[in-house]
């Protein structure tokens, strides 16, 4: 995603994939049983882990900053997924091949998919992103054209908090900021960046229409002040879903987010969407899985799997 050209050696090779949200895009292209190092573990994602089990014979909870080319290189791996420019250049020159797959915005992040599945090689990895590339057009035409008659203040303003303790929110120039706004939002937040922290009191001043908080942000204590803004007042609070990893972020479940936010952001213009049947097939489209209702409450409502 950087511009460089990288020369991947032919045949299934073994896989480092070092980029948290890149690996259920591995899993989702048909070389879960490839990876042989990767940034998950079975603690935080256990959804990717019950639809990928191979992935527990990986060596996991690898992350960027602390993998060793000398190890990769042991493990013959012949192709590495990192986040970011710097770290695809420093594995590059120990000889490894790897790719900066990181994305902003939409149209990036099926640049990343189709990059992917030309490393990947497989006609399973090509035809998984076409027809995630189909489904993704289909999505944003369907929003786009629901939305279109729409005045700018007729769209909500919204803010999404990604950590209470530190208190951190996502801006402008991601991938969230992406989804709201094709969901019919307007991001409340003027800082640009994921993980920006922020002051209560800079949140009141925005004093946001609607908060959307990230999977694993716990319930709002009694006494935080965040309880006096009005969108928590007005229940316009709601917590993503998460999955194979969390709808909101950076992962191909994006594709559900945007289906998800427009829907609590607009429901009356939405009411044809099923949320739900949606994710039982796109678990079955993607991942191969059939999903019970039990465990597809359990993935809306940001909860692991039974046990």
């Amino acid at each position: 995603m950087a511009g460089a050209a990288v020369t991947i050696r032919p045949g299934p090779t073994p896989i480092a994939d070092l980029w948290f949200a890149h690996n259920e895009i591995t899993v989702m292209l048909g070389a879960a049983d490839r990876i042989v190092v990767s940034a998950e573990n079975p603690r935080d994602r256990p959804w990717l882990f019950r639809v990928a089990p191979v992935l527990l014979r990986a060596e996991t909870g690898i992350k960027p900053d602390s993998a060793s080319a000398e190890d990769l290189l042991a493990r013959h791996v012949g192709l590495v997924f990192v986040p970011s420019r710097a770290k695809a250049e420093d594995l590059r020159r120990t000889g490894l091949p790897a790719l900066a797959a990181e994305y902003m915005t939409l149209p990036n992040m099926l640049r990343s998919l189709d990059m992917t599945a030309q490393a990947l090689g497989t006609d399973q990895a090509a035809g998984t992103a076409r027809l995630y590339r189909q489904k993704m057009d289909a999505i944003t035409t369907l929003l786009s054209q629901r939305l279109a008659h729409l005045a700018e203040n007729e769209k909500p303003r919204v803010l999404h908090i990604a950590r209470l303790e530190p208190l951190q929110i996502d801006g402008t120039d991601t991938l969230i900021d992406a989804w709201i706004q094709a969901a019919g939002g307007r991001n409340a937040a003027t800082v640009s960046g994921n993980h920006r922290p922020v002051t209560f009191e800079q949140i009141a001043a925005w004093n946001p229409d609607a908060v959307i908080v990230d999977a694993g942000v716990a319930d709002i204590p009694a006494t935080s002040p965040l309880r006096a803004l009005a969108a928590y007042r007005n229940g316009h609070w709601w917590r993503s879903p998460r999955g194979v990893f969390a709808w909101d972020r950076y992962g191909a479940e994006v594709l559900l987010q945007l289906q998800w936010a427009a829907q609590h952001l607009h429901p009356t213009l939405f009411t044809d969407l099923d949320i739900a049947a949606a994710t039982r097939d796109f678990y079955q489209t993607f991942f191969h899985y059939a999903l019970s209702a039990d465990e597809t409450t359990r993935i809306l409502h940001a909860l692991p799997p039974p046990a």
